[in-house]
């Protein structure tokens, strides 16, 4: 709600209230216990008043306001549930119902729709106005999202996500009147765009118009033939919010830290038919012995600093499209779930004796922009994709439910050796700051010799945007920039400070992939960032209570180098677990896609 420093008293349905002067009235509601409907505020963000659903009366104002637009001045007399407010507010959803298609039964989003629950709770049962569906169609061109104009009720988050918590602006509203619709320049496809599909809008939006490509049939058809080896990852922030989702669902403390539920994950995709079930902290284990082997290289020969880190596809997408010009500083190690799909390729296959073009990789991610990074031809080999599906948190939370499996009542079990033994230092993967650390504990060692102590780099942790912090290693400074979203990139991009630095960690998601754009959606949509918080308190528990808490120290890890790879930066290693990434251009690409559009 802001600092401010009066307190001021207004009356809220007849009682007295204490809020801060100048306070956004909706938010001020809220935390008193007077939650209103709204289907276009974002916490953080100043109120629009789009959707009109948060009208409320106040004395002395002839007409209702919109407590999202608000601001708390004393004396001030509301009424939150009135008749006059209730039938207005009936009145606004039956205008956006009037739009809207009745297809709930087969919307990805039912039971978890905003405009569907609100239907609910104000007895919307049928249309009061002739339907007037704008027909237009749906936009399926992303490897990573699907747009429906059709359910989309204009309420405008997804393009203040994109431009104002993002600033990549890849989408707006579009044309006038009925035929207004979120769209990315010049009508382009949104393959086509300046999208960096990490899937922020997904996570915003209200109804069913921005989703994620929804895999799980893929998935069934894999499980389903005979001839096929199926095999899954799981990525380190799954397991929190799915672990999250489980206690909501059992009424259990909602301020707790989410427990570890991989081995319930585990048993449950076992029970659902894969063969096997491998960790992608084990490959954040290896891509941190690749990535800090590379940087320290760098780091001793003076040559393209800061390194940049490659684990967020759709960071890697920004900088290729917005700085194409400091492409080169991105490290060429792929990211953990492309590492571990190359090795389940090549070396489990050979040790199980399967043909890899018979072996099918799911990988289960908290992030969209994956399902992109899986289809990039730099990631595979003789045409061959190293993963082939790849699912979200909510896509897992889906395939379990159509299969009736509930995962929290099997018996855990563990991952699968050998590429299921992980550190500590992979779990906090998941947070941001995670990647810089886990490097920053390997890197001390391999430039040292010795263990840090603590093996805890606190000041790379935190939520600010930007983070920044010097660390002292055998007499060498080493600068880190830690960067959360990207609206904190293109700022150290654009004012050249990342000269600055050695070494610069970014996650596309505000908060990093506990935040990511195909986590489960929280009930309480206005305090996603809460919950982004939570979820990272559980990664960082899991890195207190693991036995080995340093990926050079994964036992795992070095019996693959020893029996495959050889070590750290060697041709086979660089072969199979390195890649390269190129320079675009998005200003070229929306210009070139408008002139064939």
């Amino acid at each position: 709600m802001g600092d401010t420093a009066t307190t001021v008293t207004i009356k809220v349905n007849g009682q007295q209230l204490n809020a801060p002067q100048g306070a956004n009235l909706l938010e001020v509601l809220k935390a008193a216990g007077f939650p209103v409907p709204t289907l276009c505020y974002l916490e953080g963000l100043p109120g629009i008043g789009a959707c009109r659903l948060c009208l409320v009366e106040i004395a002395g104002v002839p007409k209702l306001q919109t407590a999202c637009t608000t601001t708390v001045r004393a004396g001030m007399e509301v009424y939150t549930h009135s008749p006059r407010v209730r039938e207005s507010r009936r009145q606004v959803l039956q205008l956006i119902l009037g739009d809207h298609p009745d297809d709930c039964l087969f919307c990805q989003r039912s039971g978890d729709c905003e405009l569907q629950a609100l239907a609910r709770e104000y007895g919307v049962r049928q249309r009061a106005y002739e339907e007037m569906l704008r027909s237009f169609p749906a936009d399926e061109s992303s490897p990573a999202l699907t747009y429906n104009p059709d359910k989309c009720v204009l309420c405008q988050r997804c393009v203040r996500v994109c431009s104002e918590v993002q600033e990549v602006n890849a989408i707006s509203l579009t044309r006038r009147g009925i035929k207004t619709k979120v769209s990315p320049p010049f009508d382009l496809p949104w393959a086509e765009s300046g999208c960096t599909f990490c899937g922020q809008c997904t996570n915003v939006c209200p109804t069913g118009a921005l989703t994620e490509r929804d895999a799980t049939a893929e998935v069934w058809e894999a499980l389903g033939d005979s001839e096929r080896t199926v095999v899954a990852q799981i990525a380190p922030a799954v397991r929190v919010t799915m672990g999250e989702a489980w206690a909501a669902e059992r009424g259990l403390d909602a301020g707790a830290v989410p427990p570890d539920f991989s081995e319930r994950i585990v048993a449950g995709l076992k029970a659902l038919g894969f063969h096997a079930v491998f960790d992608t902290q084990f490959s954040a284990d290896l891509t941190i012995m690749e990535e800090t082997h590379e940087f320290v290289e760098r780091l001793k020969e003076g040559e393209r600093l800061p390194i940049f880190t490659s684990c967020c596809p759709a960071w890697v997408r920004f900088l290729e499209l917005y700085f194409p010009e400091q492409v080169e500083h991105l490290s060429s190690c792929k990211s953990p779930q492309g590492m571990l799909g190359a090795v389940l390729k090549t070396y489990y296959a050979q040790k199980i004796g399967v043909d890899p073009a018979r072996l099918t990789v799911v990988s289960i991610m908290p992030c969209t922009a994956k399902k992109y990074e899986a289809t990039r031809p730099e990631l595979g080999r003789e045409g061959r994709p190293d993963v082939d599906i790849v699912l979200t948190s909510r896509e897992l939370k889906r395939l379990m439910e159509q299969a009736g499996i509930d995962p929290g009542k099997l018996a855990p079990q563990p991952f699968d050796s050998p590429l299921g033994d992980s550190s500590g230092a992979a779990a906090i993967f998941g947070a941001s700051g995670g990647v810089a650390e886990a490097a920053l504990r390997t890197a001390y060692y391999l430039i040292s010799g010795k263990e840090p102590a603590p093996l805890e780099f606190e000041a790379v942790r935190g939520w600010n945007d930007l983070r920044r912090a010097a660390i002292e290693i055998d007499g060498k400074t080493v600068r880190c920039a830690v960067v959360s979203g990207l609206a904190g990139a293109r700022r150290l991009l654009e004012s050249g400070e990342y000269k600055e630095y050695d070494f610069v960690e970014v996650m596309a998601c505000p908060g990093g992939c506990v935040n990511g754009g195909g986590q489960l959606r929280p009930a309480e949509k206005a305090a996603y960032g809460v919950h982004a918080q939570k979820r990272a308190a559980g990664l960082y528990a899991i890195d207190r209570q693991k036995p080995v808490r340093t990926s050079h120290h994964n036992p795992a890890v070095e019996r693959l180098y020893a029996d495959f790879l050889g070590a750290p930066g060697s041709v086979v290693a660089h072969h199979l677990l390195h890649t390269s990434y190129r320079p675009q251009d998005a200003y070229q690409l929306v210009a070139t896609g408008s002139r064939e559009g």
